[in-house]
């Protein structure tokens, strides 16, 4: 064995010493494991993987004070996680496997402003139902962005295979793209950079996808923002990133809120049929031209898909009238909303109600705490005059 391979082997035999030194132990016989971030309970998400150590499981909102439970087949516990702090415990696997696995409040990334502009006030037009604001890409001219917090990962953003030819651009990667269309490899832009409103971001990742709108270049979404507090006032029509919390105003009503993946924002609904309520987690989509989708996870757990009034099927889902359907504070029993008919759908939030789509979500000005899980809602003149754009 060669002097180098020598001394690496060393170092990693120690680091994992180091890692290993007074660890607590929880038990397991299954590889899957549930998770309870905050108010956020994750069934089906964490998988044990032994050659990964450690296994690092990033918290939702990091910046927020709360407890996360690790729940196996046989054992289970807590940590009460604080910004900044890593915590370090091993799961055994059938009672030989040390799995060493690490709870990190922190973000898994840095997303790096390239501007002295940390805030900014950018208008926004709509089309069905979308936002679109105007951006660039590598120094491009302007395109056209449209402003999606159902999509997107961390400092990851979508650009239409049509607009590829507008902007300097070099796909290094490829990777599995998740979407409506279902799962698909395509290809990925590592390194890009970005511009919307006085704004600039490095290190964007692009992915390359072919299920978007002919008059739409790119879509971005909270990931570039989860150190800020996002703004949405459709009055305006304007599109507002704040550095510090703002002054709310009396109008607004505080309501509480997840990040899916740590990014994606979560909010609470209920749907109400032959006098019985039914409440769950939906995501909040207003990328989703419609009134949103209630998942098959959902449906499934209440043995409420039957008590819809379906007005037609479509492939693996159905249209349906919206029975009633209460969110902050309204109700709402008009139009309609789409249903899952199995757990084949790409879009849906899989462990919780599904999502609701921004047909009904414009009818409220938001405001969202990425910092502390919150969000604030406010009626706007869609609901009050009934307009639609």
């Amino acid at each position: 064995m060669n002097k180098l391979k020598s001394i690496t082997i060393l170092i990693l035999l120690i680091a994992e010493g180091v890692f290993a030194q007074s660890l607590p132990v929880i038990k397991a016989n299954s590889k899957n494991v549930k998770i309870r971030d905050g108010a956020n309970f994750k069934e089906n998400f964490w998988v044990i993987f032994p050659e990964t150590k450690p296994d690092i499981y990033y918290v939702d909102i990091p910046r927020k004070e709360q407890k996360v439970t690790f729940i196996t087949d046989k054992d289970s516990i807590s940590f009460d996680v604080k910004f900044g702090k890593n915590y370090d415990f091993i799961i055994l696997l059938n009672g030989k496997d040390s799995c060493y696995t690490r709870i990190s409040a922190t973000f898994p990334k840095v997303i790096k402003l390239n501007s002295t502009a940390t805030s900014d006030t950018i208008p926004f037009t709509m089309r069905d139902n979308r936002i679109y604001v105007k951006g660039k890409i590598n120094g491009s001219e302007d395109l056209t962005f449209q402003f999606d917090l159902g999509a997107g990962g961390l400092g990851m953003c979508n650009i239409n295979h049509k607009s590829v030819k507008k902007v300097s651009i070099n796909f290094d990667k490829t990777t599995t793209l998740i979407n409506s269309d279902g799962a698909n490899q395509t290809r990925l832009s590592s390194t890009n950079e970005i511009k919307i409103g006085n704004m600039q971001w490095q290190n964007i990742e692009f992915v390359e996808t072919k299920n978007m709108n002919n008059y739409e270049d790119a879509i971005f979404g909270n990931g570039l923002f989860l150190d800020k507090y996002v703004e949405v006032d459709y009055d305006k029509k304007m599109l507002i990133i704040h550095e510090k919390m703002p002054v709310i105003a009396s109008e607004y009503k505080k309501y509480d809120m997840l990040l899916e993946n740590g990014i994606k924002p979560v909010v609470e609904a209920t749907f109400e049929l032959e006098g019985k309520k039914y409440k769950d987690w939906f995501l909040f989509d207003t990328g989703n031209t419609g009134n949103g989708i209630v998942s098959n996870h959902f449906l499934t757990k209440h043995n409420i898909y039957d008590k819809f009034s379906k007005i037609m099927a479509i492939g693996n889902r159905a249209i349906a009238k919206i029975p009633q359907l209460h969110f902050a504070d309204n109700t709402f029993n008009e139009g309609v909303i789409t249903l899952e008919k199995n757990n084949k759908s790409a879009s849906s939030f899989a462990n919780g109600g599904g999502f609701l789509g921004n047909q009904l979500l414009k009818k409220f000005n938001f405001i969202i705490d990425n910092q502390q899980g919150f969000i604030y809602l406010k009626p706007n003149f869609f609901l009050t005059k009934k307009i639609t754009p």
